[in-house]
């Protein structure tokens, strides 16, 4: 892989949408034991090997392939047992909180996480290689290959099983459901299987998101979608989602979005 250490800090952008990457550096065999505090936020691309990460009182085994988390202020220490391949990514330290708001960067869930599709990494990485070779480099386009990684460190296999009815059936009780309890036994029974079986066919499609979560992102997206593209009153989109408490409803949203119904719609109505 042609992708040495490149400081990109100097660089003036042209574009303020993504967050400029400081430093990117990749290591084909790191042997080195790291015990340092970080002034930026930094993604490490744990690509093969293995090792640990102690923060605190904690230890978090490191099984390649996974992303590992730095941020500022705290001492860390981590590195391979022996060796391992590494692709880094240094965002400054003022990047943080827009970090930890686009979702990409949240250490007090786990400052180690799991990439389930190592290829579309790979991929990733090859296209900023090719970018970090241009002359002369483009900043921007640096950025977003950067996160093109990022991104790339979420993706799941595109590919599904064979067409099941059960999961549109479910999947429309769900959405048609977001203001109250869903009873998954009484659910499964009525098609004719465990509750072990139905979530078991629902991972299938739906990997790594539980009922739940698909319920909270339904309703988010949908929620979002009415009171942008629509002039429906907040009491009336409430109640087309399934929501006779409009109270109740300003609630869930301000949950999921971290703002309130009108907040939202007032500061991205403007962009439609």
């Amino acid at each position: 892989m042609d992708i040495k250490v490149s400081h990109l800090k100097p660089f003036s952008r042209r574009f303020t949408v993504l967050p400029p990457v400081e430093t990117i550096g990749y290591l084909p065999r790191k042997t080195t034991i790291m015990h340092q505090y970080f002034s930026g936020c930094n993604f490490s691309f744990i690509l093969s090997g293995h090792g640990e990460y102690h923060l605190g009182t904690a230890s978090y085994a490191v099984d390649a392939p996974c992303v590992i988390m730095q941020w500022p202020g705290e001492m860390m220490h981590y590195g391979p047992s022996e060796t391992w391949e590494e692709l880094f990514l240094i965002y400054p330290g003022q990047m943080q909180e827009f970090l930890r708001n686009s979702g990409t960067f949240a250490p007090e869930i786990t400052p180690v996480r799991h990439i389930p599709m190592l290829s579309a990494v790979r991929e990733a990485i090859g296209r900023l290689a090719q970018r970090l070779n241009e002359t002369p480099i483009d900043p921007d386009a640096v950025d977003l290959a950067c996160w093109e990684i990022v991104m790339a460190s979420y993706a799941t296999p595109a590919s599904r099983p064979i067409e099941d009815p059960h999961i549109d059936q479910i999947e429309r009780q769900l959405q048609s459901t977001l203001a109250g309890h869903v009873d998954y036994q009484a659910l499964a029974t009525t098609m004719g299987m465990s509750l072990a079986t139905l979530r078991r066919r629902w991972a299938a499609y739906h990997p790594g998101m539980s009922f739940s979560s698909y319920r909270e992102s339904y309703f988010l997206q949908e929620s979002c979608r009415r009171l942008i593209e629509t002039d429906d009153l907040i009491k009336g989109i409430a109640a087309a989602m399934g929501f006779p408490d409009q109270y109740y409803f300003s609630r869930r949203f301000r949950q999921l979005a971290r703002m309130t119904p009108r907040e939202y719609r007032r500061r991205y109505r403007a962009a439609r």
